[in-house]
């Protein structure tokens, strides 16, 4: 003996009755979701200059030679020579204002000041925000 199912009126209905029904429902649900997409409208926030702070790659630099010399100094295992591109790729972004940017000149103009001050890996992002 199986399941049944039956409507609201009592009626019962048959497994594929059932199937149209939940594959209608999900058709609904789809365009539904698709219209919501499609009313989504991202807005223009500023720009965000980004980058490797001044002052940071040697002080990573700094901690690894202490790191190695201690390594010596105890006798355990050496530790690898300090790699700046591995560090560079894996190193926290910051902003270098905190307030964003209206114009992307005005970015763009402060990413090559902060490239000249020292800044490393110096990027320009859009900021978005998505509005239903």
């Amino acid at each position: 003996m199986g399941l049944s199912f039956v409507n609201i009126h009592g009626q019962q209905i048959s497994e594929l009755q059932l199937g149209a029904m939940k594959a209608e429902g999900l058709e609904i649900e789809r365009k539904r979701r698709a219209a919501n997409k499609a009313d989504q409208v991202s807005v223009h926030k500023g720009w965000r200059v980004t980058g490797v702070a001044p002052g940071l790659l040697d002080d990573a630099r700094a901690a690894r030679e202490r790191l190695q010399a201690m390594a010596r100094k105890a006798g355990g295992k050496p530790i690898e020579d300090f790699d700046q591109v591995a560090w560079q790729r894996n190193a926290k972004r910051s902003a270098v204002r905190s307030k964003l940017y209206g114009l992307e000149s005005a970015a763009k103009q402060c990413a090559e000041l902060a490239s000249k001050a020292g800044w490393l890996d110096v990027q320009i992002q859009e900021i978005k925000k998505v509005v239903a």
